[in-house]
């Protein structure tokens, strides 16, 4: 995506949801693929960006009563410690959007760990005929976390986090309040550990638009040789798949064994990461599947670490240590 500008007075609204789920067996009046997940809580902090750190400006925590998924989920109970008289306290998920709305402002940058929470919050607005642009940009710290505490392309949890960084753990898991307490603690920790403008950078280039579809796929035809296979992609990777405009090169597509990279970038929607992989059917016909995104941390990480391996070994890519063998026997 294109860059966010952040600057002082930039406000960062850190959120969490928990849903209730779909009793397994149970028989609903509505297609379940719909509503996978039915809100039950939102918790969230609001910061503002100031001289190289976050200043926690205010907090939002409500519950939700839903009024398809009722009874909860054994799983949903287990994790959240919540009850079925837990969710009769809840308010209609309308009103609370709305006041989370109010509380967020049009003009933050929405803040989570992983990407579910936007994607599940787009399909309640949707399943109750709500409009569900989002109409902010959202930030995965995830990512954000794994790059700056020296842990490139690993995820991990909100309580690895936490113990990365020696926060307290005053509070339950699994608790939309908590969760988006702690994961602003992590956010304020990144600050205070690295520098600001570096961050900054960080955060820029990977805040996306949650209402733009993010990820695009594509499979080739059966081929009988590998250059045709990988011949099927070059429509698919040549244009942005949102404007259909000619992308321009970041980084030239280059081959490391069974897979072909390239970082690409729109003038309009910014840069998309390419991974294009080689397959086989079991009749040895040949072909392609591939995946075009919105370049985030991970990406830039990957491509990079992938162009750095192919210069200096080339197409065979890094030379595979042979596993050790065991070859001692046991006594029965």
């Amino acid at each position: 995506m294109l860059s966010r500008k952040i600057t002082d007075g930039t406000e960062f609204v850190v959120f969490d949801m928990e849903w209730n789920q779909a009793l397994p067996g149970k028989r609903y009046g509505f297609e379940v693929s719909e509503l996978t997940g039915e809100i039950i809580e939102v918790g969230a902090v609001k910061y503002v960006y100031d001289n190289g750190q976050l200043i926690r400006k205010g907090t939002f925590s409500e519950d939700v009563r839903p009024v398809m998924y009722t009874k909860l989920h054994y799983h949903v109970k287990k994790v959240t410690n919540k009850t079925n008289k837990d969710l009769e306290k809840g308010r209609p998920f309308a009103e609370v959007y709305k006041d989370f709305v109010r509380f967020s402002g049009r003009d933050a940058i929405l803040v989570g760990w992983g990407t579910s929470d936007p994607a599940m919050l787009k399909m309640n607005l949707k399943f109750f005929d709500m409009d569900s642009t989002l109409g902010v940009d959202f930030l995965d710290l995830q990512p954000i976390f794994s790059l700056f505490s020296g842990q490139v392309g690993k995820q991990k949890s909100v309580e690895a986090a936490v113990d990365f960084y020696n926060i307290p753990k005053n509070d339950i898991f699994h608790s939309a309040t908590s969760d988006a307490h702690y994961t602003g603690e992590i956010f304020e920790q990144i600050f205070r550990h690295n520098k600001p403008s570096e961050v900054i950078s960080a955060i820029s280039s990977s805040s996306v638009n949650p209402d733009i579809q993010r990820e695009f796929g594509f499979i080739g035809r059966d081929c009988n040789d590998v250059t045709s296979a990988f011949g099927e992609v070059k429509g698919f990777v040549g244009r942005c798949p949102v404007c259909g405009r000619r992308f321009g090169i970041r980084i030239a597509p280059f081959r490391i064994r069974k897979s072909l990279y390239a970082l690409y970038y729109c003038e309009e929607h910014g840069e998309m990461f390419s991974r294009t992989r080689l397959k086989k059917r079991k009749d040895k016909k040949l072909y392609v599947t591939s995946v075009l995104r919105f370049a985030t941390q991970n990406d830039y990480y990957l491509v990079a670490s992938k162009k750095e391996e192919f210069d200096k070994f080339g197409e065979s890519g890094a030379p595979v240590e042979p596993q050790e063998t065991d070859n001692s026997q046991t006594e029965g």
